[in-house]
């Protein structure tokens, strides 16, 4: 049975060392662990079977790793690897073309059984995200992309002057804007748009 390439992308450590280690041991695998998803991008990522991505990275989030590697490798199969149980989270991993999302709280079982059913052609989502995928089939309303840059920038200290002037738009529009998005997310101030944004990766 030939071994198992796997390349770990994710920032942590103490993690990514702890599951380097695990899927050795279980596993007929050899990892390659890589903490800087700009130094992942350039590798030959083909040459690995399956690549397992941390979310949440300070150069890169790692849906928009996906992103980016898919422009040259297509078809391999990416695993999210994440402590963040998000809807907007989970429905940019979808939109990446994620294979699977798994948080790293769960079982270190699963690890394997998320590997070995991507590995078939399948796709595999934690149990601990069955709530946010059928929130997520349901279509509920999320934040246009728009309406996330207009957050982001709001929540970054601009202002809504600032923020029609970066983004080219009117000021009535960056105040529809703020208006739709506050109405969204039931928000009531700056603080509560400040938490939003850390929380969903946007700052």
């Amino acid at each position: 049975m030939p071994i198992l390439k796997i390349l770990i992308v994710d920032d942590h450590i103490l993690f990514s060392t702890g599951i380097e280690q695990f899927l050795e041991k279980k596993m007929n695998a050899s990892a390659v662990i890589v903490n800087n998803p700009l130094e992942a991008l350039k590798l030959r990522l083909d040459e690995f079977d399956i690549i397992l991505v941390d979310m949440d990275m300070p150069e890169m989030k790692g849906y928009e790793f996906i992103n980016k590697a898919r422009l040259s490798y297509e078809e391999q199969k990416y695993l999210i690897v994440s402590m963040h149980r998000k809807q907007s989270l989970l429905k940019k991993a979808i939109n990446s073309k994620v294979n699977g999302y798994i948080l790293k709280d769960d079982h270190p079982d699963s690890f394997i059984e998320a590997i070995e059913t991507i590995l078939k052609g399948e796709s595999y989502f934690s149990e601990g995200l069955e709530h946010l995928l059928m929130l997520e089939k349901s279509k509920d309303i999320l934040l246009s992309p728009r309406e996330e840059e207009v957050l982001r920038l709001q929540a970054s200290g601009k202002s809504m002057s600032e923020i029609s002037e970066d983004l080219f738009i009117s000021l009535e529009t960056v105040k529809t804007h703020v208006r739709n998005i506050k109405a969204k997310l039931e928000l009531d101030n700056k603080a509560d748009v400040i938490k939003y944004a850390i929380d969903n990766l946007l700052v």
